[in-house]
């Protein structure tokens, strides 16, 4: 008997073969432009609260900031190590983010040399060079100048205070979210500083 034939196997049809593409040229990065700078973030801290009605560990913290009297200010760097101590303490402070203006209006009227003088701008160009209270601030949210070297020219590092002209409009003794002045507030804070300085 004879085998039964196979049929024939069909050739497969030859794939296209697509056509090269070039492929797409690489993003040329762009140089960053001079001007764009990073912007330093600092906060601006008032004690309210006198010796007596403060715990050792808290008056310790307010120490490590110096804040060591009754209506002292001072300029920190914003970092959350910073911003951990002033949340330990804010039964007896109160803080928030530093403007440029509330920054302006400290050195303006209240900064003080080590050795108790005003800062003038011949202080500042013959110790820092720089020509004056605006050109400092623009400096320090540049990053041109920081808190560190300010204190190393001869700036005290904090600001003392005068109670405020006509008293707080609030309660001093409850925190800012009921009714009072005490702890973080987003805004206010430059009426405040205005009072005092």
């Amino acid at each position: 008997m004879r085998k039964a034939e196979r049929p024939a196997k069909k050739l497969a049809k030859p794939r296209p073969v697509p056509p090269k593409v070039a492929p797409p040229p690489k993003p040329v990065e762009k140089p960053l432009k001079e001007e764009q700078e990073l912007i330093e973030h600092y906060l601006v801290a008032i004690r309210l609260d006198g010796s007596p009605t403060v715990r050792h560990p808290e008056e310790l913290t307010m120490n490590a900031l110096r804040m060591k009297s009754k209506f002292s200010a001072v300029l920190l760097q914003d970092n959350p190590s910073v911003r951990g101590m002033l949340r330990r303490i804010k039964d007896h402070v109160t803080w928030a983010e530093a403007k440029k203006e509330d920054i302006a209006t400290l050195l303006s009227n209240r900064a003080m040399t080590t050795e108790g003088l005003g800062v003038t701008s011949d202080f500042l160009k013959k110790n820092a060079g720089l020509a004056g209270l605006e050109e400092v601030v623009s400096s320090l949210y540049s990053g041109k100048l920081t808190l560190a070297k300010l204190w190393k020219m001869g700036i005290a590092p904090y600001f003392r205070l005068h109670p405020p002209r006509g008293g707080f409009p609030k309660s001093s003794k409850r925190p800012f979210t009921d009714s009072g002045e005490l702890g973080f507030r987003k805004e206010g804070l430059h009426r405040l500083l205005a009072k005092m300085c």
